[in-house]
């Protein structure tokens, strides 16, 4: 079983980033909760603040683990959604996504997702207020 490490990361106006896989890849053009495979020797949450590292350039606070499920879309592959904030937001780079942006969480509804990722958005609709 693979796992994969998922950031739910705020910034200071309650919004979340989400980046846009490029056109060209795989699953093109779905947004997505940044974050990547779990690597020998390191927790999840140390993957995901490396993932967070490569990815973006920042550094993350988590907070607590959200939910963790069995993907929808990739077999064998166990996904961990955490939640937290995003400390250093001058620093971001885009290195892997096509872009990212900063959704409120009723905004995702109508964003392409992972399957099973739309679970993510109700429960987070539900708990953190849009502004």
């Amino acid at each position: 079983m693979k796992h994969v490490a998922c950031g739910i990361m705020y910034d200071n106006h309650n919004r979340v980033l989400l980046g846009k896989r490029h056109s060209k890849g795989p699953y093109p053009n779905i947004w997505e909760f940044p974050g990547g495979k779990l690597e020998d020797r390191e927790t999840i949450e140390e993957c995901l603040h490396r993932e967070w590292l490569e990815e973006l350039n920042l550094s993350i606070v988590i907070d607590t683990k959200l939910i963790t499920f069995v993907s929808m879309t990739e077999k064998n592959t166990t996904c961990h959604f955490f939640i937290g904030r995003i400390i250093d937001l001058p620093n971001l780079q885009v290195n892997v996504h096509e872009c990212v942006e900063f959704f409120y969480p009723d905004q995702m509804k109508h964003l392409r997702l992972f399957k099973g990722d739309d679970q993510i958005v109700d429960i987070l609709s539900a708990v953190v207020p849009s502004y």
